[in-house]
């Protein structure tokens, strides 16, 4: 074989045995891109992640053609009718999970991690009178749309319900992960992590959610932040803290001391005031008022992350709420195009939205299920969200939002 030939294969071959790896290790593609980011440049590493994620996708798109995949649910639990208008006729059920897999969890009474291979049965839950608006399904996998209980507090009542929907009818294994939080009953926080954002003002940052907060009775999920601050220096400020200084234009989640939540555009939208506690920027907003922006098909990597003219679709997460501010949404799921996240937002019918991080590893949403004095991190996509998925009961060194019941 020639020199020529060999080159031209170990560039074929490369992408897919760099993908393989990552499905294996995925916290291994997230910290060896950091890695490499700082030897070749964002633009050299977003080409590499291009190159994997169009192999990802044609092994994707060949288990589909070749029968060994087909659309389903992300998880196992669906309601025993198909009635979508209606979820509190569902209850919610115990996720099953395998004996043999360990989990971290927080000790409340001594401020310690620890790990459990055991997980003590949830309290049943109790029916409730909040639903999320129904989602029209655009896919075809059985029980689109249709929400299901969730997230419960410690009195029974349901706080988040949970769906899924398929935006990409090119792409039948593009499944989103929705998350719709009763936002009268929980309260959103933002933290800044030990080292991102990093931005001029490098005071201390603990990383860590208050011990108040992760009380048994009070800490319900977390979820992922925003991007580097070398990918788009986006504004984020909590507990007194401007990390970097907000930029007028940009989608911004907002965070009020009496609990308030909003979602907007910096400078026309949402100003600072002395009650705000936090706020976090990630590029513009994907929503706004309910209807797309135009500038998703833009591909502009400063404003929607380096994956090189958005040719390849990655794993995205987002944030939106509802029109009138009782609704939070989280999104999440893999090979999405902006167009599809965009598209995925607004069949939910929430009203400003923007996108969080992206990628494998650095998306991840945990609900807390109490067990005795314990919290168990369970991952929302738990085939997807598979590394260190207690990473936010530590002092994590990135961004995340955590949610808190109001009731004890």
């Amino acid at each position: 074989m020639s020199c020529v030939g060999i080159t031209i294969g170990i560039c074929i071959a490369a992408p897919i045995l760099v993908f393989l790896l990552i499905q294996a290790m995925p916290s291994f593609g997230a910290q060896g891109a950091d890695f490499l980011r700082g030897i070749i440049g964002d633009r050299a590493v977003a080409s590499l992640e291009m190159e994997v994620n169009q192999a990802a996708d044609i092994i994707q798109k060949l288990k589909y053609q070749l029968g060994l995949e087909t659309s389903a649910s992300p998880w196992s639990s669906l309601p025993a009718t198909g009635v979508a208008a209606s979820p509190s006729n569902y209850i919610a059920s115990t996720p099953t999970t395998p004996a043999n897999q360990p989990y971290l969890s927080y000790q409340s009474t001594q401020t310690q991690i620890i790990i459990s291979n055991t997980l003590e049965p949830a309290s049943p839950a109790v029916q409730t009178i909040w639903p999320p608006a129904a989602i029209s399904p655009n896919g075809t996998a059985a029980g689109e749309g249709i929400w299901t209980p969730y997230i419960q507090d410690v009195q029974g009542s349901i706080v988040a319900y949970r769906s899924f929907y398929q935006p990409d009818s090119t792409r039948p294994y593009t499944i989103v992960a929705i998350v719709a939080i009763d936002l009268t009953r929980t309260r959103l926080h933002f933290i800044l992590g030990t080292v991102e954002p990093a931005g001029e003002n490098q005071a201390p940052r603990s990383g860590a959610i208050p011990a108040s907060d992760r009380a048994i009775d009070v800490l319900l999920a977390a979820f992922n932040g925003g991007f580097k601050a070398r990918h788009g220096e986006f504004g984020a400020m909590a507990d007194g803290i401007t990390a970097i200084p907000p930029r007028d234009g940009l989608g911004t989640v907002a965070i009020f001391e009496n609990g308030k939540v909003k979602i907007g555009e910096w400078g026309t939208e949402i100003a600072l005031t002395p009650d705000m506690a936090a706020y976090r920027q990630n590029g513009p907003l994907v929503i706004q008022h309910g209807q797309i922006n135009p500038r998703i098909y833009d591909n502009s990597p400063q404003d929607w992350g380096y994956t090189v003219n958005d040719v390849s679709p990655t794993v995205r997460s987002g944030i939106g709420l509802s029109e009138d501010g009782k609704t939070l949404y989280y999104f999440c799921g893999p090979s999405l195009s902006m167009e599809a996240l965009a598209k995925t937002i607004q069949a939910t019918g929430a009203w400003n939205a923007i996108q969080l991080d992206i990628n494998n590893y650095w998306t991840l949403f945990v609900r807390f299920q109490p067990s005795g004095t314990k919290l168990i991190p369970e991952a929302l996509l738990p085939k997807l969200m598979v590394s260190n998925v207690g990473r936010y009961l530590w002092n994590y060194s990135r961004d995340y939002f955590y949610i808190t019941s109001l009731v004890k």
